[in-house]
């Protein structure tokens, strides 16, 4: 009787809960190393049932070890860009968990290249991303670390990235990965 009461009162807990709406806010270090910037505003509303939804800016400097894959020369820049992510947590708020879910970036992109100094090529496209990550609460409080892994492909371009004679061969698929830092608060 004992076991059922306290399981009960658990179950009540985590209800109540889950009954509330979650506001985050995330930034990315790794865009900062890199030149950049990125920031990530959320939701987790109780009627999504673990889904998260967000918005984010962010822009950097691809490091040539990634962005040279193929493509000797070039120099990729990530312009001021936008993302709508979508993300569903196992967990409840507040809980370490896996998420999976995925985003739609806005991207807009600057090429440039060794052998053409002076010449830009910049384009815009749509690119959708799978995302699988683990979210993190090293101090049980509202702030987390969240490494996630993506992989994208480009939907739509408006042109092909070409710098003078040099065209650059984008990945069939692109990878990223990164730990963003964040802090969660219950309205």
């Amino acid at each position: 009787m004992r076991a059922a009461l306290l399981s009960l009162l658990l179950l009540a807990h985590t209800a109540r809960a889950d009954d509330r709406v979650y506001l985050h806010a995330e930034l990315d270090p790794l865009t900062f190393a890199n030149g950049g910037y990125g920031g990530q505003l959320g939701v987790r509303l109780p009627q999504l049932r673990g889904v998260r939804l967000a918005i984010a800016s962010f822009s950097l400097h691809v490091p040539d070890v990634l962005s040279q894959i193929g493509n000797a020369g070039f120099d990729e820049r990530v312009e001021p860009s936008a993302a709508l992510y979508v993300l569903y947590y196992f967990r409840p708020a507040g809980h370490d968990g896996f998420s999976v879910g995925g985003s739609v970036r806005w991207l807009r992109v600057r090429f440039e290249h060794d052998a053409e100094p002076g010449l830009e090529a910049h384009i815009k496209e749509l690119s959708p991303e799978a995302i699988v990550g683990y979210q993190w609460h090293p101090f049980h409080n509202g702030f987390y670390l969240q490494p996630w892994f993506a992989l994208g492909v480009t939907l739509w371009r408006d042109h092909d990235p070409v710098v003078g004679t040099h065209r650059y061969s984008e990945l069939p698929v692109s990878p990223f990965f990164t730990v963003n830092i964040g802090y969660e608060q219950a309205l």
